[in-house]
């Protein structure tokens, strides 16, 4: 299998050591910004530059920035709708759930050490059924360029029969 990054976007660098040694345990890399940026326009580009295949934020980054997680996750969407992401909260999950926006999996911050392997396997599951999506479009790319291609082929070959 091929490897896995994940970005792990938390503002507590004390969690940072912890959980990525429990995902390496798993067979996920995940890495950690030393610094968080001012705004979320930068994000996308991070994500780019690290070749993350998953996200894992904390939804609470007031600490550092004045935005929270599920922003930083609202702009990265709206490059990639499909990257993985796990939002890590504090809050009561039923409660807060429908006012957080859009996510894949929703942990409490404090069942991520009991449930790792858990939610490691549905980041492998999930990554992989995107990488199979994301080859299967290119397929489908190949092939519309394909037959736009013998399309202009016999408009050519057709035009050259006239001329004859």
């Amino acid at each position: 299998m091929y490897e896995l990054i994940g970005l792990f976007i938390e503002d507590e660098a004390a969690n940072v050591n912890i959980y990525t040694q429990l995902f390496a345990l798993e067979g996920l890399k995940l890495d950690c910004l030393d610094k968080l940026p001012s705004t979320v326009d930068s994000y996308y580009d991070i994500i780019l530059e690290k070749n993350v295949d998953f996200l894992i934020i904390d939804f609470h980054l007031e600490k550092q920035v004045t935005y929270k997680g599920i922003d930083v996750l609202r702009e990265i969407r709206k490059y990639d709708s499909t990257i993985y992401a796990v939002l890590l909260t504090n809050y009561e999950l039923n409660d807060f759930a429908d006012q957080f926006g859009d996510y894949d999996y929703e942990l409490r911050k404090s069942d991520i050490n009991s449930r790792y392997k858990d939610v490691a396997a549905k980041i492998k599951r999930a990554c992989g059924l995107r990488k199979e999506n994301l080859m299967y479009r290119a397929v489908e790319i190949k092939q519309q360029q394909d037959i736009e291609t013998i399309r202009l082929l016999q408009e050519i070959n057709s035009k050259l029969d006239e001329r004859k």
